[in-house]
């Protein structure tokens, strides 16, 4: 079977150079270029226009002119002889050709015996195929590189142009040396007031001047601090006591004192002590007069009047007195008495819907004929209350006599 076709081979080697074409033929005439510059304005003639005079010798040659847009592209000339010249440089490689159509697939040849043992080396390369016929002519590519300048003798100078275009302000020139000073003008315009100076040191104290007339009354001022304590107002009524503080802890006792002078003989049946407990049967008693407390249950040497609600004592000695009093309907405000003298309030505020009680005691010195009861000293708190399970009551009794 014939092998696939070979790798490409490399660049050959440069052929020999040859030899020197002929001389090109003059080249068209190129484009006018832009106008130049207009001369300078020629002095006045005196008299009439002379001849026309001979044409004078040709001026300088001008600057190049700005370089002009590239014309369109002449028709290709004809295919001159082969010149001696040097290879010019590779052109840029232009845009690849559009693929071509995908040609017909090939009849699939027989399938070959399968190879026995290790693949074997790559062959020797084959004979170049046979050149390709010619492919379709692929997009223009991009211009090369100007070339070299051609080796030639220049040509006639051409026709003069027309006036170009005045071309763009130069850039300016470095600044000269100040001239010599100018004579003096006339008087300007005045000019605008300054900016004000700064704030000059204080002047001198003036004369106070005269009184000016009374000002309209200003704003309420801010609330001025505290003064100083007053002098003590007159004692006030006695307000409504505070709520019941808890018993404080007990004190330390005292140095046993020098004993007493003895005391008055008894009366009555012997081991009998002033002592009562009574109670309140009917509620809302009176306001301003002793609590009746007309219910007794224990009455020591008659000591206590339930007529009255007053305790009267016999005995000189120290005594325990106590009271234990229900609230409903209103707060309750009760005090205990001693000859015409509050010594203790007990206060309670009634809470609707609900029964409260308040209590109190007291341990006081009593002389013969001093009196001690039970009374509420305001209608405000008149709520002390009794009932058939609920009792209030005043209770006393002598601890020793004296």
């Amino acid at each position: 079977m014939p092998g696939m076709p070979g790798k490409p081979g490399g660049m050959g080697a440069p052929g020999p150079r040859g030899e020197m074409g002929l001389k090109g033929e003059i080249g068209p005439m190129g484009i006018p270029g832009p106008q130049g510059p207009p001369g300078p304005h020629g002095l006045p003639g005196i008299g009439k226009p002379g001849d026309r005079g001979l044409p004078g010798q040709p001026g300088p040659k001008g600057e190049p002119g700005m370089k002009g847009q590239p014309g369109m592209q002449g028709p290709p000339g004809p295919k001159g002889d082969k010149g001696i010249g040097i290879p010019g440089l590779p052109g840029l490689k232009g845009p690849p050709g559009l693929p071509g159509p995908p040609g017909a697939p090939g009849i699939q040849g027989p399938s070959g015996l399968p190879g026995i043992g290790k693949p074997g080396q790559d062959g020797i390369p084959g004979q170049p195929g046979f050149p390709g016929g010619k492919g379709e002519q692929g997009l223009p590519g991009l211009p090369g590189p100007p070339g070299l300048p051609g080796i030639g003798k220049p040509g006639p100078l051409g026709p003069k142009g027309e006036k170009g275009h005045m071309g763009p302000p130069g850039m300016g020139g470095p600044p000269g040396e100040p001239g010599p000073k100018g004579e003096l003008g006339l008087q300007g315009f005045p000019g605008k007031p300054g900016f004000p100076g700064e704030v000059g040191p204080p002047g001198l104290r003036g004369l106070p001047g005269p009184i000016g007339p009374k000002g309209e009354a200003g704003h309420k001022g801010l609330p001025g601090l505290p003064g100083a304590h007053g002098p003590m107002g007159p004692k006030g009524e006695p307000g409504i006591p505070g709520a019941q503080g808890h018993q404080g802890p007990p004190g330390i006792p005292g140095e046993r004192g020098l004993p007493g002078p003895p005391g008055f003989p008894g009366m009555g049946k012997p081991g009998i002590m002033p002592a009562f407990t009574a109670e309140l049967t009917t509620p809302f008693p009176r306001v301003g007069v002793p609590v009746m407390f007309d219910k007794v249950l224990y009455n020591g040497r008659q000591n206590y009047n339930p007529q009255t609600g007053i305790f009267t004592c016999e005995i000189p000695g120290i005594y325990y007195f106590a009271y234990h009093v229900h609230c409903k309907g209103g707060n309750v405000w009760v005090a205990l008495f001693k000859n015409n003298e509050p010594l203790m309030y007990t206060y309670d505020e009634y809470k609707k819907g609900f029964l409260d009680q308040a209590s109190g005691s007291a341990v006081i010195q009593l002389m013969q004929g001093d009196r001690v009861y039970i009374q509420m000293p305001s209608e405000q708190a008149a709520g002390l209350y009794a009932g058939q399970y609920v009792h209030s009551s005043f209770l006393g009794y002598l601890l020793y006599p004296m």
